[in-house]
């Protein structure tokens, strides 16, 4: 306790002041009165000064201050949870709280905030008996509303199990807070044994023959001292198992409970969706995570092989030469080796026949072989090049054969390697290639390559518009697993079934498709005046590359991979992606999304997705079951069926769903404070971590005694005495 003067005077008070003591001093420097007569005076003098200045004295005491700790108490629907024999999670952190609350309160100022999908304040330690979980989740966003709820503390504590939804930006929200943060983490500590994929990160799609990145994070309980596998395979039905490994990495494992990431990078090998495994091994334990990738080709690589010059040569080579995604290589035959010439082939031949290039070393570069109006019995051909011809279909090729005097039986191909490629046996009847007009007829609607236009009405009426084509070729039969596509209106097969004019077939992992005319070229140069007809051409031939080479077969409509083991926290949130024919996100004005969620009992449900970006749903799920659940999305993109996935999950019971450490530890790391196991710690060890206790000086009271009428009543005392006692002794 101490007296300070805390106000200094007025300018008039202090002149007055000032007037008073040069007053007084004149006089005593004129005056030959004894000097402690003067001095009388003098002191008079200055005691009316101090009641002209007033000044304010301040009684101030020093008081220690402890530092204040502000308690966020996660009140979210998981803290309803199983915590062992502590019994609810929230239970255990109550409990927790009150036995440490003698401890606390000595040691720091406390204030409680309830935090879930928002911030509520509570007050003391004492009303936690009050308190209870709700049904929100507990929101990362709520630590915005903390942070603005009363003055800055010293230290922040984060009581909760880790089950947190919200923003990604933790590190954010956490340093919003302006102090350390502790996490004290409540539920039970571990998982069963063995390793889980908490995270999966694959790309939608890639590209032929180009890296696919993976990333995974692995969570591992009860295996400290143990080495964990975890391994990338690719589905090969030739490898044992049926799963071929591309890529391993190895983990020591040092905490009983540890979470570490592998990223690996391997070759998309074959187009379409392909099929990969991760699996996480230590000892006998193993978990496997299955996953799928759409291989797509960044540029179609087209070998093109005509018999000769034609009409229908010169409109495909310059359509498939119109598109920059097309890699086009074309020959045709000038003259056929049966045509008498006067000079040497050297001399007629713009280059030679690279008849090897093509059949033998470059052919595994390109992803389509066209064979337009083609013998290859007048080339004398060996089986060798047809049989390589054969093999790159089998591994994954296409193979388009078109139509025309030269092909089918009069090109050889009867008996011939290429018979077994067609999807239509050849006939033995003369000629096998017949001209005249006529009209083909679709055998379905629905079929990619008929519906061609928004709706069936426009397909229909653009086919009906189209010229007539010129010459078929006749076969003996479809081969069985064959699509007709188009039929002839009036002539059949030698089964006596409807005659094919263009048809597709599988052969190995590639496909092979049968045009028999060489007469499309009608389409384009025929059907200009009709708007719809004129763009038959385009729409169909681009439709069938895409067919042939797969990249219409392509899934669409993809759901991002899903962990292992979902906790049970609501709502619960899924993605789906829906891409174009380009693999670029689909239009939101073009798209209609529907999904469908099954639960462990029940039929299944449609639920509702929103667009958060341009082509990316995203599903909300609530009132979730424990059990295995399936996601079911299916698209349809301006107006026509585009694909779906499926998704499937296990959504754990909040008693089985253990304290997420890890999410905790990164908070405490964010923070700058540390991890605590509440069902370890002791309130000591935490509370040890609060900065001591601050002194902090305060004004008690405040007096101006210089104005108070027994101190005026003093200076009129010292003023009289003085003058009585110089009138007394004679003094003027």
């Amino acid at each position: 306790m101490s007296w300070t003067i805390e106000a200094a005077p007025s300018a008039a008070g202090a002149a007055a002041a000032a007037a008073l003591g040069a007053a007084a001093l004149w006089h005593v420097s004129r005056r030959a009165a004894p000097r402690w007569l003067l001095s009388l005076r003098v002191l008079g003098a200055a005691a009316l000064a101090l009641a002209v200045l007033n000044p304010t004295l301040a009684l101030t005491d020093t008081a220690w201050v402890k530092p204040r700790l502000l308690v966020l108490l996660d009140a979210g629907s998981s803290m309803r949870g199983s915590a062992g024999r502590a019994g609810t999670r929230w239970a255990q952190a109550a409990a927790w709280l009150s036995r440490a609350r003698p401890a606390i309160e000595k040691r720091a100022d406390v204030s409680v905030l309830l935090v879930a999908d928002r911030a509520r304040p509570l007050g003391g330690l004492e009303k936690l008996d009050g308190a209870a979980p709700g049904t929100a989740a507990f929101m990362t966003d709520a630590l915005t509303e903390a942070a603005a709820a009363g003055p800055a503390p010293a230290r922040v504590w984060l009581v909760s199990d880790g089950a947190a939804d919200g923003s990604a930006d933790l590190g954010r929200l956490v340093a919003g807070l302006g102090a350390p943060l502790d996490a004290l983490g409540v539920g039970p500590a571990k998982r069963e044994r063995g390793a889980a994929f908490t995270s999966l990160r694959t790309p939608d799609f890639a590209f032929l023959h180009d890296a696919v990145p993976v990333q995974a994070t692995i969570e591992t309980s009860d295996l400290a001292g143990k080495t964990v596998a975890v391994s990338l395979a690719r589905a090969d039905e030739a490898a044992p198992g049926g799963w071929r490994v591309v890529a391993r990495d190895e983990r020591r494992i040092g905490a009983d409970l540890e979470t570490f990431s592998s990223s690996f990078t391997a070759v998309a090998e074959r187009l379409g969706a392909e099929r990969w495994r991760l699996e996480a091994r230590a000892g006998e334990t193993a978990r496997a995570r299955e996953f799928r990738v759409e291989v797509v080709r960044q540029k179609y690589r087209i070998m093109y092989l005509a018999g000769r010059p034609s009409a229908e040569y010169s409109f495909l080579r310059d359509f498939l030469k119109s598109d920059p995604n097309r890699e086009l290589v074309s020959f045709v035959i000038l003259r056929n080796p049966e045509n008498p010439a006067p000079a040497t082939d050297n001399e007629l031949s713009l280059i030679p026949f690279p008849i090897d290039d093509i059949f033998r070393r470059t052919l595994p570069q390109f992803d389509l072989f066209i064979l337009e109006n083609f013998s290859a019995l007048r080339f004398n051909l060996r089986a060798a090049y047809l049989e390589s011809l054969k093999d790159f279909v089998g591994t994954g090729g296409a193979l388009l054969i078109m139509g025309g005097e030269n092909s089918f039986a009069a090109g050889g191909y009867k008996d011939s390697p290429l018979a077994e490629l067609l999807p239509v046996e050849l006939s033995g009847r003369s000629p096998d290639f017949v001209p005249g007009l006529f009209t083909p007829k679709p055998v379905s609607e629905d079929h990619p390559l008929v519906a061609l236009y928004e709706s069936r009405d426009e397909s229909r009426r653009a086919w009906q518009a189209l010229p007539p084509l010129d010459g078929w070729g006749r076969f003996a039969s479809v081969k069985p697993g064959t699509q007709v596509v188009m039929v002839h209106p009036r002539e059949t097969a030698d089964d006596g079934r409807p005659l094919p004019i263009v048809a597709a077939r599988s052969f190995g992992r590639g496909k092979v498709m049968l045009v028999s005319t060489d007469s499309t070229w009608r389409w384009k140069l025929g059907a200009a005046a009709d708007p719809l007809a004129a763009g038959v051409y385009e729409r169909f031939w681009n439709r069938a590359i895409r067919y042939l080479t797969g990249s219409l077969d392509l899934s669409k409509v993809k759901f991002a991979p899903l962990p292992d083991r979902i906790p049970a926290r609501e709502p619960f949130t899924a993605t789906v992606r829906v891409f174009d024919d380009d693999f670029s996100p689909a239009k939101s004005g073009e798209t209609r999304l529907s999904v469908t969620w099954t639960p462990p009992s029940g039929p299944a449900r449609e639920v509702p997705a929103r667009e958060t970006e341009p082509g990316v749903y995203t599903v909300e799920l609530t009132g979730l079951t424990p059990g295995p659940q399936r996601l079911g999305a299916s698209a349809r993109v301006r107006g026509h069926v585009w694909g779906g996935d499926e998704a499937r999950f296990v959504w754990e019971a909040p008693a089985e769903a253990p304290m997420d450490r890890a999410w905790l530890q990164r908070a405490a790391s964010l923070g700058g404070g540390e991890f605590h196991d509440l069902a370890r710690a002791s309130p000591q060890e935490i509370l040890a971590k609060l900065p001591p206790p601050r002194a902090e000086s305060e004004v008690s009271s405040r007096r101006n005694p210089f104005l108070s009428p027994w101190w005026l009543g003093v200076c009129a005392a010292l003023l009289l005495l003085e003058w009585a006692l110089r009138r007394r002794l004679g003094h003027a």
